[in-house]
């Protein structure tokens, strides 16, 4: 079987695939057949021919997407491959041709040059198995509107609906002093007009904060839902501030829309983020956290070697990968003043652990010590405890982008 970028004349049988796995209930006829591909993406499929041969449509086994992100890692930036819409239909299932899609997909991603990829599962279990790791949580809150009358200061400034067209670098601005955790994502022009200003299902409203002076300082990006007997909820998609004060200003506006809805609910916050505590009555709000999205390391030395370390140090890994043969092996890890080196060694390792695991510690998830009391790592002794600390300290880790 091969991985091929998807030709344009298989576009129907590729987007029936993955309708079928996602919306099934929408039937076998869909309305967006000739809705261009997303900035960034790359259609795959898996077909059953042999190397040198033409593939049609029929030969069609399973599909994937990839996103060419730029995602922001231990504060610098690194491509990351995004990958999207693994889909199979029911009748090449439990076969193992996904696994052998997303194998040819990292091998892929190496020969490019990408050393870290990112996904939303469908199902967790299924990816561990080839590899990845949770690289965060979310939180999903929702607060009755008046609650926010606590926090909500005097009105000042401005709001106005933002245009794609003419308030993109301002946007971009706010944005950028917003989302600074480790994995988020340099946003495109496409990718904003995309994913910021249109919807899915339906487009999103999105709405700016000028203080005084005219300047852009926070954004909402939001639609309604009708929800039965729950009311009417505005759904609040990304908040984005430069500062307190704006943040402030925004949650006002939201406030401000009591009239119109029950509820309001902020969909994707930082697991760290508590916006209960500022409200006047936190039991009149709900907060539900959830499991978020999943890292690899796609080539564990190109990896390794290209992080940015605060200490020189050195220490002596064995890295367990049943899928990726290039990482099932021990490397030696020294940063000295030129930077970080990573070898290949015949040496007695002083840990070990799975490519999850090493993803997780690469990106800032977890630390050492959280994946040695859960039994993902295994240290020779306290001095290389004291070692890895040292190089993988823990990092707000936040991919704030779904796809």
């Amino acid at each position: 079987m091969q991985l091929r970028t998807l030709p344009e004349d298989h576009r129907d049988a590729w987007r029936a695939m993955v309708n079928y796995a996602f919306r099934p209930a929408q039937g076998p006829d869909w309305e967006d057949r000739d809705r261009p591909w997303p900035d960034l993406f790359t259609a795959f499929g898996l077909y059953d021919v042999p190397p040198d041969g033409e593939a049609d449509a029929e030969d069609l086994r399973t599909v994937c997407g990839s996103y060419d992100f730029t995602a922001k890692i231990r504060g610098d930036w690194h491509r990351a491959g995004g990958v999207s819409a693994v889909a199979s239909p029911p009748e090449r299932r439990r076969q193992g041709t996904v696994g052998r899609m997303l194998d040819a997909l990292l091998e892929r991603y190496r020969e490019a040059g990408t050393a870290f990829s990112v996904l939303w599962p469908f199902e967790y279990a299924f990816y561990r198995r080839l590899g990845w790791a949770t690289c965060n949580d979310y939180a999903e809150a929702t607060i009755p509107p008046e609650q926010l009358a606590a926090v909500a200061p005097d009105p000042a400034g401005s709001f106005r609906q933002l245009d794609a067209e003419t308030d993109l670098t301002a946007i971009r601005t706010v944005h950028e002093a917003w989302a600074t955790e480790s994995l988020a994502v340099r946003r495109t022009d496409g990718w904003w007009r995309e994913r910021a200003f249109r919807g899915w299902e339906k487009d999103p409203y999105v709405y700016g904060w000028f203080d005084d002076g005219g300047t852009l300082r926070g954004y909402l990006v939001y639609t309604f839902d009708d929800d039965g007997d729950d009311g009417r909820d505005m759904r609040v998609w990304e908040c984005a501030s430069a500062d307190d004060a704006a943040r402030a200003h925004l949650l006002r506006f939201c406030r401000d829309h009591d009239s119109q809805v029950e509820t309001v609910t902020f969909t994707s916050l930082p697991a760290w983020a508590r916006p209960i505590d500022e409200l006047a009555d936190p039991r009149a709000a709900t907060l539900e956290v959830k499991p978020g999205p999943m890292v690899r390391l796609v080539d564990v030395a190109d990896a390794l070697s290209a992080l940015s370390y605060d200490a020189r140090e050195s220490v002596v890994l064995a890295v367990s990968d049943d899928r990726c043969a290039w990482n099932d092996d021990t490397f030696e890890l020294r940063v000295d003043a030129a930077g970080a080196h990573v070898t290949r060694v015949e040496a007695t390792p002083d840990a070990e652990l799975d490519v999850g695991a090493l993803s997780q510690l690469a990106v800032g998830a977890r630390t050492p010590a959280e994946l040695e009391r859960v039994g993902d790592l295994t240290v020779a002794d306290s001095p290389v405890r004291e070692t890895l600390a040292a190089l993988f300290p823990r990092e707000r880790t936040f991919l704030r982008e779904g796809f």
